[in-house]
């Protein structure tokens, strides 16, 4: 019986968003001689405009652009253009110069935002054109913004890329927007709320399906359901709901978050009703589940580091006036020294499903293995990590779907 293809929205960033697209695309191109489950071409990936870090950041600190970087892998993702036409798009330069560490894709999105007066979208359009990509790349929102978290001691850490790489290790009780300032403001300007873009609140409105995730859980996803108008529009939708959970947690992030962990802290900022969680059930390789066990374990020893010479300072400057602010790093470092323990443990690096303790409340849980293991180039060092296999995560998501739907 033929059905009509479903649309399709899904809201994310980063290498996890990308994954999922460019699994769904393969998806429809091996599959081809089935009747469409997805209508490729009002596919819409909703996507954060929260990135500060690197190439991105650079950007956007000379020409105030909203950040092209999570956008570019995106269009490579969902490119149907030659291949070496997609990976030129994502070369990046090497050298200290002033190109060093911007990709080509970075820096042709921002020429098209400036031949498009100041438009986005229209640069997005435009370059989708030249990749010839299927579906729609919406940013989550047309402002400037700051990407904030709130930990549970009330500290507030502001910017994006600060929040994973934070000293305080406090766990992070809320994600928010703030407005990103430009030099035309001033202490007595008005405050700027912070909206959502209408075309991805339509889009939200007008879908059959919403998956949510992979990626980044405080730095990829929520920066997108921070938006009042997002979140009730997913909340309103009577789309299926789908939320697809990481893998491998992420220091100063989801230190040993189970899968229960994610769905609460989604849950705690959108009242959201999830239909299905889908679960990694695979295991990563002994060896690579060390080198992140070893990575976090680096990460906690050199924030011990900066505590002790902190501490160090204050007893040679002042010894008198700062016992207070001992205690405190004797505070920061003891806590360190807990979670260092509880990093030992290689179960905790990697998010494995529990039947017994994780609760997903109505929500279906979908088991499947769905990693890869993959080389990447991090600091300019070769790592092995563990990503999102797309082929499998599509996959598993179609069938989901065909059952659900019963195509």
């Amino acid at each position: 019986m033929a059905h009509k293809p479903l649309k399709l929205v899904c809201i994310g960033g980063g290498t996890g968003l990308s994954a999922l697209l460019s699994g769904i695309r393969r998806y429809s191109h091996v599959n081809q001689s089935e009747l469409p489950i997805v209508d490729m071409d009002r596919l819409a990936a909703i996507v954060s405009v929260s990135d500060d870090g690197g190439s991105t950041g650079r950007l956007i600190d000379e020409f105030d652009v909203l950040p092209p970087g999570d956008v570019r892998k995106l269009l490579v993702s969902l490119s149907e253009a030659d291949e070496l036409v997609a990976s030129l798009f994502e070369y990046r330069f090497s050298g200290n110069g002033d190109l060093g560490g911007h990709t080509v894709g970075n820096i042709l999105l921002t020429a098209l935002i400036d031949q498009n007066d100041g438009s986005f979208p229209k640069a997005i359009l435009a370059a989708s054109k030249l990749l010839s990509v299927r579906g729609r790349i919406i940013p989550a929102s047309l402002q400037g913004n700051v990407l904030c978290a709130e930990l549970t001691d009330g500290e507030i850490i502001r910017g994006q890329s600060s929040i994973p790489a934070r000293q305080n290790r406090e766990l992070i009780r809320r994600i928010f927007i703030e407005p990103r300032q430009n030099g035309d403001q001033t202490e007595d300007s008005e405050p700027v709320d912070c909206v959502a873009n209408a075309d991805a609140v339509e889009a939200i409105s007008n879908s059959d399906v919403i998956i949510v995730g992979p990626g980044s859980l405080y730095t990829s996803i929520m920066p997108n359901l921070a938006y009042g108008q997002i979140a009730e529009a997913v909340c309103r939708s009577n789309a299926v709901k789908i939320y697809v959970c990481n893998i491998m947690s992420q220091p100063g992030e989801t230190d040993g978050y189970s899968v229960s962990d994610h769905i609460r802290a989604i849950q705690s900022h959108v009242d959201i009703l999830l239909d299905y969680v889908v679960v990694n059930d695979g295991l990563a390789p002994e060896n690579v589940i060390q080198n992140y066990v070893q990575k976090q374990l680096l990460n906690q020893f050199s924030r011990i580091q900066v505590y002790v010479d902190e501490g160090a300072s204050m007893v040679e400057e002042r010894f008198g006036k700062a016992i207070g602010s001992m205690a405190n790093l004797t505070k920061n470092i003891s806590q360190i020294s807990e979670e260092i323990l509880q990093m030992a443990d290689p179960s905790r690096v990697q998010v494995l499903y529990d039947s017994e303790t994780d609760d997903l409340q109505e929500a279906m849980v979908i088991k499947a293995d769905i990693i890869r293991e993959m080389m990447v180039v991090e600091n300019g060092a070769e790592l092995n990590v563990i990503r999102h296999n797309p082929q499998r995560l599509a996959t598993t998501l179609f069938d989901m779907l065909r059952d659900h739907f019963k195509f």
